[in-house]
């Protein structure tokens, strides 16, 4: 492997020295750096283009595409937040009603990187969080409501997406 490696740097080096010591008329570096700077000018043309007219996203939003419920109804998760009385202990964005205090306000949820600091901040984890609390961390006070799995997605997704309602 040693020996491997020593070749490996001689004959690279040697490239090196050969490729240097050629004329930039040379046929052969023509031929080499012609289409590297085609390549780059095609690139500079698409950036140019494409990123700074705004056509194309700059960085992809990654973090609000984890956020995403395919199937849920986030209007449906209000109803069933106020049906539960949710509002009775948290501070709920979008609901002037919800303004409780006994745990925390979920104004900015969807920003926060764990559920009760247990769970990462997921679709699917804050689901299995709110269908039972209690399952994920037994000294919470959050009780068990009772929640199906679609009823908790549809409070996730509402909670998820609140940033925009405020």
């Amino acid at each position: 492997m040693r020996l491997f490696t020593v070749i490996s740097v001689v004959l690279l080096t040697t490239l090196a020295m050969v490729w240097s010591a050629l004329p930039p008329q040379s046929s052969l570096a023509a031929a080499v750096a012609d289409p590297m700077r085609e390549a780059s000018r095609l690139v500079s043309d698409w950036y140019r283009i494409n990123i700074r007219q705004g056509l194309v996203e700059k960085t992809p939003d990654y973090d609000a595409a984890s956020r995403r419920f395919l199937d849920a109804d986030p209007q449906r998760g209000v109803a069933l937040i106020r049906e539960h009385g949710c509002g009775a202990c948290h501070r709920v964005p979008g609901l002037r009603d919800a303004q409780g205090t006994v745990g925390p306000d979920l104004h900015d949820f969807a920003q926060q990187s764990y559920v009760a600091g247990v769970l990462p901040n997921r679709p699917g984890d804050l689901t299995r969080w709110l269908m039972n609390p209690p399952a994920h961390s037994p000294a919470t006070a959050m009780p068990n409501l009772g929640l199906k799995r679609d009823e908790a997605r549809d409070i996730a997704a509402y909670l998820l997406g609140s940033e925009a309602r405020e």
